[in-house]
């Protein structure tokens, strides 16, 4: 994406190089035969290391990429990767789903929920908005075999003995459909729902007749969504002063 740069760093880099860096945080400098130079400021020092092409790719090679927050239209609203590993996030807007008890199932209807995976890791939360809103505030999915806890558990998922695929673009559906189709036991039932606060299970028996989900019954999480999504997918660009 095209940017203009700021008067000060211009006139910064028009400076012969090694230059004494003010607004510029750090450069690298290309030397005859193959050698880097790592110039960066410490306090009021300068200071420079000596890189191999080997060094240098290592440290870039897990730069993180972020797509920032996309139009849901095809269920993913984000899509990044780095050191953490690849991620992916899918929007499923309010709908009615069947839900396997072990017992038995049920048709019932459910928030939107905002469903997040990070290598072979997920995460679900719901929202009261019928459209995605990455500000919306975060509330706790009302369905049982999902963590309550916080970071990293608040959203996550117990997949039990079931394997779900690593996150991806072209893997988020095939995981989510897994997840929602998955038998759901008493494990994690509670604190799920104001009215039915001991076993959640009871409240998805209660709104089997409803056309939507009593979003006043869902707890939250005193987080938003895209608070928690950051505290499982931020990444630092690589400290090559470090190296």
């Amino acid at each position: 994406m095209e940017s203009d740069i700021a008067a000060e760093i211009i006139r910064e880099l028009l400076e012969i190089a090694p230059r004494k860096l003010s607004v510029i945080q750090a450069e690298l400098l290309f030397i005859e035969g193959g050698t880097y130079i790592f110039h960066y400021q410490s306090g009021e020092s300068s200071k420079y290391k000596c890189l191999s092409p080997t060094t240098l790719r290592a440290a870039f090679a897990n730069a993180p990429i972020d797509s920032g927050w996309i139009n849901p239209e095809s269920g993913i609203v984000r899509w990044g990767t780095g050191s953490v590993g690849e991620w992916t996030i899918k929007f499923v807007p309010p709908q009615k789903h069947e839900i396997n008890l072990l017992e038995s199932k049920h048709l019932i209807p459910l928030p939107g929920m905002v469903f997040l995976g990070l290598k072979s890791d997920y995460w679900i939360w719901a929202i009261k908005g019928a459209k995605f809103d990455p500000e919306a505030e975060a509330f706790h999915v009302p369905l049982p075999n999902v963590y309550l806890h916080s970071y990293p558990s608040c959203g996550r998922i117990c997949w039990g003995e079931h394997k779900p695929p690593v996150a991806s673009p072209n893997t988020i559906t095939n995981a989510w459909e897994l997840f929602i189709s998955s038998p759901f036991n008493g494990h994690l039932s509670d604190s799920k729902s104001k009215t039915q606060p001991s076993d959640v299970r009871m409240q998805i028996k209660k709104v089997v007749k409803r056309s939507s989900y009593p979003v006043k019954d869902l707890i939250g999480t005193n987080q938003t969504i895209a608070k928690l999504v950051a505290a499982i997918t931020d990444d630092l660009p690589p400290r090559i002063g470090r190296l």
